[in-house]
This record gives structure tokens, sequence and C-alpha cells, in this order.
């Protein structure tokens, strides 16, 4: 199933928010219900997840992480429901502004949805990863926080100042050229340079975003970050080997417990 959000174009949907009734009045009201509308104070599309400084941007983030969250819990138990009563769903979900938003919540809640039901098992680690790079590209060209001109970003054209190799300098990272980074690298796109940081407030920490804090364990979303300068081949591999040293761990806590028992 496809999963879409979509710009309201009629005012008699049933409209799915976080009250604990929501889906008892979707059982209820089944007969009757001709699409699906997310309330826009519940996807928070009318607000912008980054403030003046790094502190500020990291407690906005937090409460609309928690916020994305519930609400992708709430369309995983209606989409369940639905598929129970065999009503005829097609994926297409609702909400008012989405052509005026001021984030990109729409798609990360397509995306954990898209992760949830259309990918396999062990399959999911990697679309948590190619969505969660999107998501941020997406953020980054929504709010102009790079802007690269002309391969020269904000930071060195408000500080006048010559440089047209990128982001990162070829001194610490070898796919460095005068085009977008070839390697798609999804710890590149979460650490911001301390210009936009302090001047303009921008930061990213894997442990707000909503697809990472879903599908990354605490240990993997703290390694991903310090990925840097690695393809997404070598990145992967390295958190299949954090989640299976992680695995390992367990069993091994889990066996010497029980030896405590015997």
């Amino acid at each position: 199933m496809k999963f879409e959000i979509k710009e309201v174009d009629v005012n008699d949907y049933f409209i799915i928010n976080l009250d604990k009734k929501c889906l008892d009045n979707l059982k209820s009201n089944l007969e009757n219900i001709k699409g699906f509308e997310i309330d826009k104070n519940v996807l928070n599309l009318d607000v912008v997840l980054y403030g003046k400084t790094k502190q500020e941007s990291v407690k906005i983030q937090k409460e609309n992480c928690k916020s994305i969250l519930k609400l992708y819990k709430v369309c995983v138990k209606l989409i369940k429901l639905l598929k129970r009563m065999n009503f005829d769903f097609n994926g297409v979900f609702y909400t008012k502004n989405l052509n005026n938003k001021k984030n990109n919540n729409d798609f990360m809640l397509k995306a954990m949805l898209d992760v949830k039901f259309n990918v396999k098992p062990f399959k999911k680690l990697s679309a948590s990863y190619k969505y969660s790079a999107d998501y941020l590209d997406m953020e980054n060209s929504l709010n102009r926080m790079c802007d690269f001109q002309n391969n020269k970003c904000v930071k060195y054209r408000e500080l006048n100042k010559e440089r047209n190799t990128g982001c990162c300098s070829k001194a610490i990272c070898k796919y460095t050229c005068n085009a977008p980074c070839p390697t798609w690298n999804l710890a590149c796109k979460i650490i911001m340079c301390d210009y936009l940081i302090e001047k303009k407030g921008y930061y990213f920490t894997p442990h707000t975003i909503p697809l990472m804090k879903q599908h990354f364990s605490f240990l993997e979303r703290c390694y991903s970050v310090g990925q840097l300068c690695r393809t997404k081949k070598k990145a992967l591999t390295e958190l299949w080997l954090i989640r299976g040293f992680g695995l390992l761990a367990f069993l091994s806590f889990l066996a010497f417990g029980m030896l405590l028992f015997i």
C-alpha cells in the first residue's frame, strides 16, 4: 500500500487525532466515512522546528518527535483496524495547510508507515537510514540552511570567504567535490557546522528524528553521528555490526542471569 498525505479538499472526512476515543468513534461511524483527515495541530506542520539556539531547537524537536510518534501509533492502529473490518482504504490521508507547511512531518509520517507496512524486517534498518537522510535533506532545503549557490554555502558567502569545495574540506574527506556529495551519508546530514548552529539555531540530533527513534537503538543512534566521511554501504555495514554486537551482549547477559538461578 502506498501512503500519501494530501491537502484536504472537503470538510467531511473522519478526523484523526490523539483523543482516546478516536478509534472507538471510527468503529461506530465506519459506514459513513469517506476519507481520513489528520488534525493539523497533531501533525504540527505549522511549527518551525528550530529556535534561536541549539538548546531551543532540541527542545522544540523533542516535543515534535513525541507528537509524531504518538500520531504514528494511532495511524498504525487505525490501518490495522480498517484491515480487520475489510474497509477499502487506499492509503491516502488528508490534512490542512499542507501547501504552507513549515516542516516535513508529513513526509516523516509517510516514511514511518511505509517502513512499518511495506518493508521486510531485515530491510527496515536500511530503509529507515534512507528515509532519515531524505528527511534531513528536505528540512535543509525547506529552511534554506546551507543554501548552496555555485557550490558555496551561506556561511562562506556571509563571511565573504573563498570556498567552493562543497561542505567538507579535502583534508578530512576524500569524497569532497564541486557537486552534491556522492556518498549520501546520514551522519554528514545530521552534523551541522558551528556557524549554522550558533548563528541560525539549526541543529539536528538523531534522538529527535522520529524514524530513527523508532527503528534505531540508542547505541545505533549515537554511533550513527560518528560515521562521517563514509559511503552509505560502509555506514550501514557498521550499523548492522553494532546491532549484532548489541544482540550478542543481550543474549550473553540473559544467559548469565539464567545461570545465577540454576
